[in-house]
């Protein structure tokens, strides 16, 4: 019997082989519910733009006979495709360059940080930093990338 972080794993690995196909990346798998309702959610992305039903339903057409025919959950399962959504997360350099421009609130580590949560625009991408220009007062950031413990799009009205 495999546990559920090798189960990921092959799942990972399988998605990743399809998803490729498609022109589309895999951005998180995540395993949910009970023994008995088993949830599997892909969250796909596509690095040149936004993904869309037509990409889920692509994906999920093209994985679910996989994920039948390996039959890795002992009970029925769920197969939820998904994207990331507008106010997705950042998880490093490469998604800081790749939404330069565009509005993000950084939650930074440490208790004695004076400003613990920032919201500004993503200037641009150092070695070791990234400088924003805040939202509300326009004062520049320069944060070091070390410094961030979490970071997601904003959705900007």
């Amino acid at each position: 019997m495999l546990t559920n972080k090798e189960i990921k794993q092959l799942i990972w690995e399988k998605a990743d082989n399809v998803a490729s196909k498609l022109g589309l990346e895999i951005f998180d798998i995540l395993i949910k519910g009970s023994n008995k309702n088993k949830i599997l959610e892909v969250v796909i992305d596509k690095a040149d733009g936004y993904v869309s039903i037509g990409d889920c339903e692509r994906f999920s057409k093209a994985f679910d006979p996989w994920l039948d025919e390996i039959d890795l959950f002992d009970k029925s399962y769920e197969l939820v495709v998904s994207s990331p959504g507008l106010d997705r997360k950042l998880r490093g350099k490469a998604d800081y360059e790749r939404f330069k421009g565009k509005l993000a609130k950084f939650i930074l580590k440490g208790k004695e940080t004076k400003h613990p949560v920032v919201i500004g625009y993503i200037d641009d991408i150092l070695e070791d930093q990234i400088k924003i220009t805040e939202k509300d007062s326009g004062k520049l950031f320069n944060i070091d990338l070390n410094e961030i413990d979490k970071a997601n799009l904003e959705i900007e009205l």
